[in-house]
Parts: structure tokens; C-alpha cells; sequence
């Protein structure tokens, strides 16, 4: 069934109220004013009957051809036309036609009525005069009703011509306030649907979501109207303050998923993907967009992975394994978790899968355990022979004064490695310590003092080498440095290209600015003519306790930390430091660092 709009229905139904009410008002009207004309007329009619009456009693004891006349003279004078009956229903005058040539009117209505002493009346067509007539008749004696009867008629013509003026002037007013009523029902009708349809519209828009724009009606509308727009209003707000908390705590959520550095992934019971976050699409170098509601199969690969998310979808019980995966070429090692994923009404959606990167922390684990057995080696050689010489004196050797001198400068000399190796312990410890919470203060300072400084305090390890420190670098030159640890830099890097170049041979050291990218650059480069450094070497150069040659290396007494210690000081700088070498060909390490303070 088609609805109809309300305005629709509240307007045709008042039209098919006030419609048959104004035609059954004016119809009802129409017959009361007929009947009322009637009935005066009648009444007229009676009254000149009766005043007329006592002069036909006069004339019907004499000539019926003076009767004749006066019924003539009469009705001429009065417009009226008058007939004198006889008891057994004979014409006996009449004013306008021959007594003799009319019908007995014995079975007439009105003078059937008259002979029972009563006032007769009645409205038919008259055949004789061709039109219709009013009749009345009365008894010509009241006490005795067989005496005879007079009957006066007028024609209806004239009544009928009155009762259709007033039907017709009733007739346009009740099509007057037909109009009226018509327009007043159609203002109420838009009045009171009016403020329902705007009710209708903030409806609408408050299922649409526009829970911001309350419904304003009219004030003088109905108390049921109001208290209904003010409910939707009402509703709208508490509506619009749960759809801020749902968003408030949707954005929550979403900025803890997307921050958490584990990477999730919820995965649905038909294996498509419902949502990934950040670290999750990094890991696996995909864009988390775009796999939505896509199967997870045609986006993580690995197989050793989709068959630990389908054992998970297949099960009711947590799932937890370490997988090693490849991706991007590089193995990466995950603690993957998988949850069951129910909806709000406990119903099973699929699982949640935790992926906690590994990798990393290994890499640590593997570091630290190497970082302890070079150390725990690196220490346990002086150690060892501190040990082995002071039992070697206690066994007898001090009794041998050129024996016990030897072992004495030896076992200083190992204490001295032993010191060394600590001290370089610590630097890496207060630079890490400064690159992390304590970051190290950088001022803007000249360079070039730093680098005399440097190469100074290096100037007798050189000296006893017969080795030349070549220094270039502008008076000008000046940047954002720890002066203390650029310092310790350049004298760890100055120790070893002594170290490694032969004697007499030449160590420059220079020192410069360039521009790279709109960004000032501050380049210290240190080259040296020693042995070089082989390709699968230089990657691994800058580690801790890492020796290209181990045992030249021991016979130089180095601690294996100064260029890891170069590097972190490097770093604390913002900067980096770069190595180029060839076997034979020496090397050169450079250190870049910021030219201004950003």
C-alpha cells in the first residue's frame, strides 16, 4: 500500500468533513426556507379566503351569475384564482374558466381535506391553466363542512422563482465558505504537518550522522509536537556524546596500534586480513591499507608463517612459536603470539597475531656474548702471563737479579696493556653513557687547534719512527664539537696510522669544509702508508676487539677499541666516519661531522 504524506491526509479528510457537511447544511436549509415559503403562503392564501368568505355565503343564496362575477372581479383584483365548490365536489363559479366546462373536484386533495372541516392545501399542476398552483380550501361554514368549500390557488411560478434566487445565493455561499474552509484546512493542515515534516528532516539527518544540528520548530505548535522534537534533540546529543567516545577511544586504540612496535595483525575466519598495523606492514615492507580484506595467504609468502596462522584460525587455544623467516633477503627471527578474535556477542571472527621481532635483540645477545668473550679474552692473555712470571719469581727467579728485572719490565708491561684496555673500556662507556640520556654538550669551536693538540700529544710515538704529520687545514674552519672527544678521535686514529706506516714514512692529516645538499660538512681525513685493509675486512673494522692481523696487532700493543671508540664519538657528533684502503696501498678514515648546529 502507497503511504500518503500526512498533510495529504489531515487536508482530504477535513475537505471530505466540511464538504457533505456544508452540502447536507445546505440542503437542509434550502427544504426549511421552501417549507417555511410554503406554508406562509398558504397561510396567505387562508387568510383571504377567510375574507372572502363571508361574501360567497352571501352571493350562494342568489344569482349564480352574480357569484360568477364576483369570483371574476375578484381573482382579477387579487392576482388569485378562487372557486366556489359545492358539497358534492360541483364547480359552482370560478374566476377563470366556465363553471359548466370543469370536472368535479369532489376527489381533489385539498377539497377532500376542506370537507372534513379542516384547511386543505396542496402544490400540483394545474391541467387547466397549464402550470403549477397553490391550493388552499376551506369549508364555507366551519359547523357545517357539507355546505360547500372555496378554494383559492396562485400560481408557483412566482414562488419558484424566489425559492431558486435563495438556492442559488445559498448555493454561492455555501461555495464561499466551501473556498474558506477549503484554505483553512489547508493552513492547518500545513501547519500541524509542518513541524512533523521538519522533525522528518532532523530524522534524516540524524541518521545520516549530522548529530550536530538540532530540530527547531515553531513555539506555538502542539505540547505533544514539542515534547516530541525536544526527545529527537535530546537523543541527537546523547547520540552525538557516545559517537565522540566511541570516536575519542577509536582514535585511542588506533594510536596505540599504530604506535605499538610489535607488529599485529588480525586475521578473520574466512583468512582475509581485517587490519594491520605499522611495524607489521614495515616488517614485511607492504603497505597495511592496501591488504585489507584480502587473503592473507597472497601477502605474507612464507610459508613456515600461513601455516602458523591457519593452525591458529583452526584452533580455540592460544598459539605461541618462534619462527625464523627470510624476508627482503635477510633472516629475521619473530615470538609470534595468535589469539582467538571474538565479536561483542562472543562469537568467533578470527584470530590476533603478535609478532614481536626478534632480530634485533639477537643481533644484541650475539654482540654482548661476543663483546664478553673478546674482553674476557683480551684480558685473560696479560693476565695470564702477569700470573705465570710473578709465580715463575716466586718459584726461585728472585734470586736471579737479571731474571727477575726481566720478568719484573715484563709483567709492568702487561699491567700497562691491562690499564689500557680498561681506560678504552671506560671511554666507551662515557660515550655510549652521552650519546644516550646524557647527550654530550657541543659548542662551536675552531678546528684546527683541536687537530695541533692531536697530532702534538702523537708527536713522540712519530718521532721514534721518523715518521712526518703532514697538517692542513684552514684557520677559518670551525663547527659544532666536543673538543675533548674530537680530540680523543684524531689521537686514536693518528696512534694507529703511526702504528701501521713504516718508518720515515709520511701521515697527512687534513681537514676541510664542503657543501652537500644545502648542508655545511666538516671532512677530517687521516692517510697513512701502511699495509691496507682487505674489502672483507673494512665492514667489520670499526667492532669492538676486531684485528685484521691479531698477532701484529698484539705486537703493537693495541687494545682493539680505538677505532670502535672513533665511530661512537663520530656518532655522538651526528656524524660519520668512512674508510677507504686497498691491500698495499694504505688507508685513509674520514670523519664527517655537521657543519652548524641544526
Amino acid at each position: 500500500m502507497k503511504n500518503i504524506r500526512l498533510f495529504r491526509q489531515i487536508f482530504l479528510a477535513a475537505l471530505l468533513i466540511l464538504i457533505p457537511s456544508i452540502l447536507a447544511t445546505t440542503w437542509y436549509g434550502t427544504r426549511m426556507i421552501q417549507s417555511f415559503y410554503y406554508q406562509e403562503m398558504e397561510r396567505d392564501i387562508g387568510d383571504r379566503a377567510l375574507l372572502l368568505r363571508p361574501h360567497i355565503l352571501q352571493l350562494l343564496g342568489g344569482s349564480s351569475a352574480q357569484l360568477q362575477e364576483f369570483c371574476r372581479r375578484t381573482g382579477r383584483t387579487a392576482t388569485t384564482r378562487i372557486t366556489v365548490i359545492d358539497n358534492d365536489g360541483t364547480v359552482l363559479a370560478d374566476s377563470n374558466e366556465d363553471p359548466a366546462q370543469m370536472d368535479n373536484h369532489k376527489t381533489r386533495p385539498e377539497i377532500r381535506t376542506a370537507m372534513t372541516g379542516e384547511v386543505g392545501a396542496s402544490l400540483r399542476f394545474s391541467k387547466t391553466l397549464n402550470q403549477n398552483m397553490l391550493y388552499v380550501a376551506i369549508p364555507l361554514h366551519g359547523n357545517n363542512p357539507e355546505a360547500g368549500v372555496l378554494r383559492l390557488s396562485v400560481p408557483a411560478t412566482t414562488l419558484d422563482t424566489v425559492l431558486s434566487t435563495i438556492h442559488r445565493k445559498i448555493l454561492l455561499g455555501a461555495l464561499f465558505i466551501a473556498l474558506v474552509a477549503g484554505g483553512l484546512s489547508y493552513f492547518l493542515a500545513r501547519r500541524i504537518s509542518r513541524p512533523l515534516e521538519e522533525m522528518r528532516r532532523g530524522a534524516e539527518r540524524l541518521a545520516g550522522g549530522k548529530t550536530n544540528q538540532p530540530i527547531v520548530i515553531e513555539t506555538n505548535v502542539s505540547k505533544e509536537m514539542a515534547e516530541l522534537a525536544r526527545s529527537l534533540n535530546h537523543m541527537a546529543e546523547q547520540i552525538n556524546k557516545r559517537i565522540n567516545t566511541i570516536d575519542q577511544q577509536r582514535n585511542e586504540l588506533e594510536a596505540v596500534f599504530s604506535s605499538m612496535t610489535d607488529g599485529v595483525l588480525a586475521i578473520g575466519t574466512d583468512h582475509q586480513i581485517i587490519r594491520m598495523n605499522k611495524a607489521a606492514a614495515r616488517l614485511f615492507s607492504i603497505d597495511g591499507q592496501d591488504v585489507r580484506n584480502r587473503p592473507f595467504e597472497g601477502v605474507l609468502r612464507n610459508r613456515v608463517l600461513q601455516q602458523f596462522i591457519s593452525q591458529a584460525l583452526d584452533s580455540e587455544n592460544i598459539a605461541e612459536q618462534d619462527l625464523v623467516l627470510i624476508e627482503n633477503r635477510r633472516q629475521i627471527t619473530l615470538r609470534t603470539h595468535a589469539v582467538p578474535l571474538y565479536d561483542g556477542a562472543e562469537k568467533r571472527i578470527g584470530s590476533l597475531v603478535i609478532m614481536n621481532n626478534l632480530t634485533r635483540i639477537n643481533q644484541l645477545e650475539n654482540m654482548r656474548q661476543d663483546f664478553v668473550a673478546n674482553v674476557s679474552h683480551e684480558l685473560k692473555t696479560p693476565i695470564t702471563a702477569i700470573r705465570g712470571y710473578v709465580e715463575t719469581l716466586l718459584d726461585g727467579a728472585l734470586k736471579q737479579p737479571e731474571d727477575a728485572e726481566q720478568f719484573l719490565r715484563i709483567i709492568d708491561r702487561q699491567g700497562a696493556r691491562l690499564d689500557a684496555i680498561v681506560e678504552d673500556l671506560l671511554t666507551l662507556a662515557r660515550i655510549e653513557d652521552k650519546a644516550g640520556k646524557n647527550a654530550i654538550v657541543l659548542q662551536q669551536e675552531p678546528i684546527r687547534p683541536i687537530l695541533e693538540a692531536a697530532a702534538q700529544t702523537c708527536m713522540v710515538q712519530a718521532e721514534q719512527k721518523k715518521i712526518t704529520v703532514n697538517l692542513e687545514c684552514p684557520s677559518s674552519l670551525e663547527g659544532p664539537v666536543n673538543r675533548a672527544m674530537l680530540e680523543q678521535a684524531i689521537i686514536n686514529l693518528l696512534t694507529n696510522a703511526i702504528t701501521y706506516s713504516p718508518e720515515k714514512g709520511v701521515v697527512n692529516l687534513q681537514a676541510g669544509q664542503q657543501t652537500t645538499k644545502g648542508r655545511k660538512k666538516i671532512r677530517i681525513s687521516l692517510q697513512d702508508q701502511g699495509p691496507g685493509i682487505a674489502s672483507k675486512q673494512q665492514k667489520r673494522i670499526f667492532e669492538r676487539f676486531y684485528r685484521c692481523d691479531k698477532a701484529r696487532s698484539r705486537e703493537h700493543g693495541g687494545t682493539g677499541l680505538g677505532l670502535a671508540i672513533v665511530k661512537h664519538i663520530a656518532g655522538s657528533h651526528h656524524g660519520t666516519v668512512e674508510l677507504k684502503s686497498a691491500l698495499g696501498h694504505g688507508s685513509t678514515f674520514t670523519l664527517i661531522l655537521p657543519g652548524d648546529i641544526s
